[in-house]
């Protein structure tokens, strides 16, 4: 059987997919361009539509068409599958049934046609207030434009409004503009003489609404939209996807807690901004944002509901913001272990004198830069604040201290940074180091996130040494003391790669067929000794090494010869880093049979 994603790949154009942003010119059998992903002068980006892929001989950028929406549009799998399907014709499996889609695609409709009433009504002579009260808050028109900025009257303009053009009572309470009186069940708008920002998905598309009272003595001050088929508070951020790109290219995103604060920041040019939606910072929040960002700083108010806010989003973020795995050196080549390869930092930004960041931006635009520069560390954060949540001259509050410290510590990848704070933290409980460190040993439990096995037809074109590989780095989550993992992950196929991103979570139904024969594999992998384990992690990822050497060396082999380049240098490069790798192999070649 042809999984999705190869009839994707067999469908789509790469040449034309690419041409969009890259100009390129026919050589040979290929086409080339100049690299998006590096600067240079002289074009080593090829794109070979014999093999529906693209190479950067400068950079080593490769892949295929999944690859290049991932790299250049900042998309997850899923989205970048999405994408794909819609532009080739490849229907993806059912999740819901036709009804449902139907059902969703008219919620949209509806918030698309609320989103544009609002709109209307804000630039008419009903939005005098509106527009004056945004003017005091200091907005100007663009801003106002690219946040589709609205305003909601008094009565039930919208519900009047909508019901002509067909839709029933139902459709509007589930697409949450609308909602009914307790007593009598009268449908009324749901946003009335409010301010309305659209809050909308990765795509662009409006879910939903954030309303602002027109006076501050109104409450609720601030209300969102219920949380429907489309919309869930605790996994969407405001200003996403306007802040995709801008934070993708300066690898940091800085979490407000309003719309106004995160219109303000995009106003005045700090486009990396995004905010929370009147909920404390969650696993799926930052899940969300690591893939596109090397640092995440929250910046939070500095009363007692910003610190506990920050203590919930810091409790969520072991798990949550680590990427990969990499070696940690230890005294002695045994005592090496396996840490996250890549922590996605998290940082406080407290902001001073109790004001949030719309005021300290509009007061000062240009002291932004320096306070999220001079963001504290969370771990640092939190330290600093662990005598105000614990009453440390006791030992119930020192234990529940320490205990809050534990899953602090556990995530730190290195060992010397990991020592320093257990002696700060030792120091601050007035214990000694080597009783933290007890404490942080007996703490470590593993934690098993092999993907879970679904029913299916047997799995054709699955990658062997990439479901191998994904087994032993399964293993290697479970158990990380058992070897230290490369610094550079590397997959003979995308689809391995989007499996592995998913460890610790759900694996799309998409990625199912790739991700079961890891599961096989893994019964094989817990069996292995450590110095087994070892070993075979080694080997492996060296086959994959080689294997892609190979691959670029036939395919430049072949661009050669079509395009009459001159390749030499690099292929006898590759054919020497290829004889490299097989001295290598060969003790292992001599102990085989392990697998």
């Amino acid at each position: 059987m042809s999984t999705v994603t190869d009839e994707i790949k067999a469908r789509v154009d790469l040449v034309e997919l690419i041409g969009r942003t890259v100009a390129l010119k026919r050589v040979g059998s290929a086409y080339s361009g100049l690299c998006p992903f590096h600067s240079e002068k002289t074009p080593s980006f090829y794109v070979r539509p014999q093999t529906q892929s693209y190479h950067c001989y400068g950079c080593g950028k490769w892949g295929t068409a999944f690859d290049w929406l991932m790299e250049r549009e900042h998309l997850e799998f899923a989205e970048a599958l999405r994408i794909l399907a819609a532009q080739t014709g490849v229907e993806l499996a059912e999740r819901h049934s036709a009804e449902d889609d139907d059902r969703a695609r008219r919620l949209y409709t509806i918030l698309e046609r609320s989103q544009t009433f609002y709109r209307g009504l804000f630039r008419g002579a009903a939005g005098a207030r509106a527009r004056e009260y945004m003017a005091r808050r200091g907005f100007d028109d663009a801003t106002l434009e690219l946040f589709g900025v609205g305003y909601a009257t008094s009565g039930n303009v919208l519900l009047r409004y909508l019901e002509k053009d067909g839709f029933s009572e139902q459709e509007l309470q589930a697409a949450g503009v609308i909602s009914v009186t307790e007593d009598e069940g009268r449908p009324y708008d749901f946003f009335r003489e409010r301010v309305l920002f659209p809050i909308r998905d990765s795509q662009g598309r409006t879910v939903a609404f954030g309303g602002r009272a027109l006076e501050d003595t109104t409450t609720p001050k601030y209300l969102n939209s219920r949380d429907t088929l489309l919309f869930h508070k605790q996994e969407t951020l405001f200003g996403f996807d306007l802040a995709r790109r801008p934070m993708a290219q300066e690898r940091q995103v800085v979490v407000v807690e309003g719309y106004m604060d995160a219109a303000t920041a995009h106003q005045h040019g700090y486009r990396n901004v995004v905010a929370t939606l009147g909920t404390a910072v969650t696993d799926r929040h930052l899940r969300l944002l690591r893939r596109h960002v090397d640092e995440i700083v929250l910046a939070l108010d500095a009363d007692a509901a910003g610190q506990a806010a920050t203590w919930r989003a810091l409790q969520q973020a072991d798990e949550s913001l680590r990427v990969g795995y990499k070696p940690v050196v230890g005294p002695t080549a045994r005592q090496q272990r396996s840490a996250p390869g890549r922590w996605v930092k998290l940082k406080i930004l407290a902001l001073p004198n109790a004001k949030d960041p719309d005021e300290l931006i509009r007061a000062d635009a240009t002291a932004w830069p320096t306070l999220v520069r001079e963001a504290t560390p969370v771990i640092d954060f939190v330290l600093r604040r662990l005598g105000s949540r614990h009453d440390l001259n006791t030992p119930q509050g020192k234990r529940a201290a320490a205990e809050e410290m534990l899953q602090v510590l556990a995530g730190i990848a290195d060992p010397i940074e990991q020592d320093h704070f257990v002696n700060e933290v030792a120091t601050l409980l007035e214990t000694r180091p080597d009783t933290i460190r007890g404490l942080l040993r007996r703490s470590r439990q593993p934690r098993s996130s092999a993907p879970a096995p679904a029913p299916g037809p047997t799995d054709l074109k699955v990658d062997t040494d990439d479901a191998y590989l994904l087994a032993l780095l399964t293993r290697l989550r479970q158990a990380p003391d058992l070897a230290p993992e490369p610094h550079e992950v590397e997959f003979i196929q995308t689809e391995s790669r989007a499996v592995y991103h998913a460890l610790g979570g759900p694996v799309p139904p998409e990625l199912q067929a790739y991700a079961r024969p890891v599961v096989r594999q893994l019964e094989l992998v817990e069996r292995l000794s450590a110095q087994e384990f070892q070993r075979e992690l080694e080997r492996t990822r060296l086959t994959i090494r080689k294997r892609l050497l190979i691959r670029e060396q036939e395919e430049l082999s072949a661009l050669a010869r079509d395009s009459g380049i001159d390749a030499s240098g690099r292929l006898f490069d590759l054919s020497c880093a290829i004889h490299q790798i097989d001295q290598q192999l060969v003790p292992e070649r001599e102990s085989a049979g392990i697998r």
